[in-house]
């Protein structure tokens, strides 16, 4: 095993030599690498600064002009500066685009002039912008016009999302009068009111500007159109399933009336269906009818499919997987999948029949029988079982399940002086499970708030051998800095309760340390551990025994390197966590911190990711110190990770 980490290490470090020499470069920049003709470079931008610009920023102006100077990352990039160049007729055109923006944006007298600089280097150029902003106009005043009959007029004042949307509208009394936004407040109205069951809503905004007084007067023309119904709907592109279930899974109905926002969840509704591959629902040009007609056009997903998968890693080394797949079994569009995975780790095989509506389309249900042989450092566990699952989507956001599982294992712990009943343990788990999932985007991404609860009840009503309760909380925040820059955060705790530490198997108990936790430390080696000795009562390697409570925080800058080395990235990150045998014995002072940083190299299959890191208070245990002699090495003290995709 440590033959095979060793040769994994090199191969990991052969592959980032070779992507770093990867980097392209232009056929006039590899010969001049070293020896570099300064007479025979063209004029080129080094720096583009504004002067003046009190409203908008210097990021905000540079992204409308045209010219560019490199960044800071791109200036290192001695061996190939192409690009940059300085052209004055582009100048020119900048200076327009700044004043346009500026008059666009409710300054009409805005001016701007440039100067530019000759730098140290005769092909170096320096530019700065000159702004006179000039005053703004400001509105007025904000009136509305409603082309409709009195009866609409009066519904439409006691809906509270038009109330809210006259109320939130960007052009208000006061705020500055900006061209631009006439299209925003338009889009604004005609979405509130197709959302309200007008499908042919339509809206204007006209102003009545004074320059010289700098104020505007604004007026928002609203024809709402019909209250409008759904009429005809037709279903097309369903080879293997029925038009009925198409509808079912929409929830769309004639007669109901017609929304906007109803259409969209409809649309999302039948693609999260694991038959179609696309779905899109229209509504056809016509004349403004009360009764709208839909569209809903599906592409199914071939029947069967068998996907392979493979990947290799510092814990896993080699991890492989095979899978099929049946999208329609028995023609009414559930879905049954035969899935098997192997690594020096792990080995499993699983079977699920995934039903996609229950009560509605939000509502599903997953029965997955399974077996399993997980070989971790301490124990090795064979389990079989099965997992019924209730899932419920609340929002496109937020998602819960309900779990119920049963399965009989065999543990076999690898050091019989561990204080169990025999050295070969056999107990059933019959256990109830709750748990969620809440992102704040509507898909799951490395951006926002992430929270993730979960709970578990063994022994429910009295079945299985084993008795406790299992409580984990994730809570996770990306914070964006910039365009290329971002802020991670995770803390990740959970207890073990009603129940002794004693009672509960290995693979129960909390472990912590590894690629997608504390990165000091290699795979749940961090936390309490139990010596493991030979014939002769000499030591051979520490073993975790894991514990009834565990803590984690992960802190982690991300910083992309596209500018210097298409598609690298780095990173630099403080781990800490700490595993207690009980719960009463928790004390700060027992955290360990791990320091360290890692390249990233964004492969069309995820971020590939190295990682190394330093134990900073590491106990003796971590150095394989065994009462006060040192049985370990240098490579103790630090934890190199490689895998595909993001620690959190």
């Amino acid at each position: 095993m440590q033959l095979a980490r060793r040769k994994l290490s090199e191969s990991v470090f052969i592959m980032v030599c070779l992507m770093m020499l990867s980097t392209p470069v232009s056929a006039s920049a590899a010969g001049s690498v070293f020896f570099i003709d300064e007479e025979d470079r063209p004029v080129r931008v080094w720096g583009i600064d504004f002067e003046g610009n009190e409203t908008f920023s210097r990021m905000a102006l540079q992204n409308i002009i045209a010219l560019e100077a490199p960044s800071r990352i791109q200036k290192m990039r001695f061996w190939n500066r192409s690009g940059f160049e300085f052209d004055p007729n582009e100048l020119r055109r900048d200076e327009i685009r700044i004043e346009r923006y500026y008059q666009r944006r409710g300054f009409p007298h805005a001016r701007v002039t440039s100067e530019v600089e000759e730098g140290r280097r005769d092909w170096v150029r320096r530019i700065t912008f000159h702004i006179a902003e000039g005053s703004p106009t400001v509105i007025r005043n904000v009136r509305y016009e409603m082309d409709a009959d009195s009866s609409v007029i009066a519904h439409l004042e006691e809906q509270r999302d038009f109330q809210r949307a006259k109320e939130r509208q960007i052009m208000r009394e006061g705020r500055r009068y900006q061209l631009i936004q006439h299209s925003d407040v338009e889009g604004r109205f005609q979405s509130v009111l197709r959302e309200l069951g007008f499908a042919h809503a339509d809206a204007w905004v006209t102003a009545t500007v004074d320059t010289s007084g700098a104020h505007a007067d604004v007026l928002v023309t609203l024809n709402p159109g019909p209250l409008s119904q759904l009429g005809e709907i037709r279903v097309e592109g369903n080879e293997t399933v029925s038009e009925k279930l198409v509808l079912r899974h929409s929830e769309l109905r004639p007669g109901d009336q017609y929304s906007s926002r109803n259409l969209r969840n409809a649309q999302q509704q039948v693609f999260g269906h694991p038959l179609f591959r696309f779905v899109t629902i229209s509504t056809p040009r016509e004349t403004r009818d009360s009764l709208v007609a839909v569209n809903i056009r599906v592409r199914e997903h071939a029947l069967r499919s068998i996907r392979l998968q493979g990947g290799v890693g510092i814990e896993e080394i080699v991890r492989a997987s095979v899978s099929w797949e049946h999208r329609n079994p028995f023609g009414n569009a559930h879905n049954f999948s035969i899935s098997t995975r192997a690594s020096f780790l792990e080995q499993r095989v699983n079977m699920d029949y995934y039903i996609p509506y229950i009560f509605n389309p939000k509502s599903r249900i997953n029965i997955s029988p399974f077996g399993q042989r997980l070989d971790e450092s301490g124990y090795l566990l064979l389990r079989a079982g099965i997992t019924n699952s209730f899932i419920y989507q609340m929002s496109p956001e937020t998602a819960g399940t309900i779990s119920y599982e049963f399965t009989r294992n065999r543990e076999q712990v690898h050091n019989p002086e561990v204080v169990i009943p025999e050295e070969d343990q056999y107990y059933n788990i019959s256990a109830l499970q709750f748990s969620g999932y809440h992102n704040q985007l509507e898909v799951e991404q490395y951006q926002g708030w992430v929270i993730r609860p979960y709970a578990e009840f063994s022994g429910f009503m009295g079945t299985g051998s084993l008795r406790y309760n299992r409580y984990v909380l994730d809570i996770r925040r990306y914070i964006d800095i910039g365009s290329s820059s971002q802020f991670a955060i995770r803390n990740e705790g959970g207890l073990l309760t009603n129940t002794g530490l004693d009672d509960i198997p290995s693979n129960v108990r909390f472990y912590t340390g590894g690629t997608s936790s504390v990165r000091g430390w290699q795979r749940r080696q961090l936390g309490p551990k139990r010596a493991i000795l030979d014939d002769n009562d000499e030591f051979v390697e520490y073993v975790p025994i894991g514990g009834k409570s565990v803590y984690n925080f992960n802190m982690e800058f991300r910083q992309d390197m596209d500018q210097l080395i298409r598609r690298f990235g780095v990173a630099v990150f403080l781990d800490g966590g700490g595993v207690w045998e009980q719960t009463d014995k928790m004390n700060v002072d027992d955290l360990r911190f791990g320091l360290g940083a890692g390249f990233r190299y964004n492969s069309p299959i995820g971020p590939v990711r190295i990682d190394v890191a330093r134990k900073m208070n590491p106990t003796d245990a971590d150095l394989n110190i065994y009462n006060g002699e040192d049985f370990g090495s240098w490579v103790n003290r630090w934890g190199l990770h490689f895998s595909i995709g993001q620690a959190f």
